[in-house]
C-alpha cells in the first residue's frame, strides 16, 4: 500500500504518562471507532502498524498502542501521523452504520445552497457545519425539525429561514 492511499485521521503528541499513553489530536474526519489498528507515518516517512489497545479522554485525548518501543519513537518524533486506508474508513463506517455527511450538498426550498463542511456531536445530537455558496458558514442541527431527508449526495433541510438570517 502506497502512503497517499492514506487518510490522516489524527496526529500523536510527545507526552506520555505513566500508564503509557500518548496524546493525540484528532483530525476533523476522526471517529472514535477509527482506533483499532492504525498506520503511524513519522517525518521520516517509516510508516508502523500498530493496534490501539486503549482510550482514555479523561483530560484530553490519550490512546495506548500495543507497542511501547513505538510509543517512545513516536514521542520523541513528536510529528507523527496517525492513518488509516479509505478502505478501512468506509469498511468501519458501513459496519458501525455511521453516515460520513462531510462533502452532501445541502438543498433548502429545491436549491443546493452549499455543501457540509464539517460535523460533530453536542452531546445531545449532530450539527452539521455547512459552508453556503455564499462562502458564510451556517451550523444546522441533525434532527428531524431541520432534516427532510437524506438521499446519497444530499441533506434536504427545511425550517432554517431564521438560521440563514444569523
Amino acid at each position: 500500500m502506497e502512503i497517499s492511499a492514506l487518510i490522516t485521521i489524527g496526529r500523536l503528541g510527545k507526552s506520555i504518562d505513566k500508564n503509557g499513553f500518548i496524546t493525540f489530536k484528532p483530525e476533523k474526519i476522526f471517529q472514535p471507532s477509527f482506533l483499532t489498528n492504525v498506520f503511524l507515518l513519522f517525518t521520516d516517512n517509516r510508516v508502523r502498524y500498530v493496534t490501539v489497545t486503549e482510550t482514555d479522554q479523561q483530560k484530553g485525548f490519550k490512546i495506548k498502542i500495543d507497542d511501547a518501543e513505538v510509543v517512545l519513537e513516536a514521542a520523541i518524533d513528536g510529528r507523527v501521523q496517525v492513518k488509516l486506508s479509505k478502505e478501512d474508513i468506509g469498511n468501519l463506517l458501513k459496519s458501525r452504520k455511521i453516515k460520513c455527511f462531510t462533502g452532501m450538498n445541502i438543498i433548502f426550498e429545491k436549491k443546493d445552497i452549499g455543501k457540509v463542511v464539517d460535523v460533530f456531536n453536542n452531546s445531545a445530537y449532530d450539527v452539521l457545519v455547512v459552508e453556503l455558496d455564499s462562502g458564510k458558514e451556517l451550523m444546522i442541527p441533525k434532527v428531524d425539525y431541520y432534516v427532510e431527508r437524506i438521499n446519497k449526495e444530499s441533506i434536504f433541510v427545511k425550517n432554517i429561514e431564521g438560521l440563514l438570517k444569523l
